[in-house]
């Protein structure tokens, strides 16, 4: 990886991280989640239909919350790697 697309990854993985720490996302993740499970507890046993959606939607947003995280992991990794890159270089000036 070349230090250009390791610097992407750490810009994307700070922007992520900071959507992870956004309170509104938050609370709309928890609340989303919520809310779907409970409409699956109170739907009637005939309505399958209606269930498989609401597993599917939890199914998405939990989707999504994982592609954050993803990128937040991406991020940290590239950063690890931009680090020990620029270490190496001081050493290898050293000598």
């Amino acid at each position: 990886m070349n230090e250009g697309k390791a610097r992407e990854l750490v810009d994307r993985g700070e922007k992520a991280a900071a959507l992870m720490r956004n309170e509104i996302l938050e609370e709309a993740f928890t609340s989303l989640e919520t809310e779907f499970i409970q409409a699956w507890k109170q739907s009637s046993v005939d309505d399958s239909q209606n269930r498989e959606r609401l597993y599917m939607l939890c199914q998405n947003l939990s989707a999504v919350k994982g592609y954050i995280e993803n990128v937040v992991s991406s991020g940290k990794l590239a950063k690890s790697q931009l680090d020990e890159l620029h270490n190496r270089v001081k050493f290898e000036k050293r000598k």
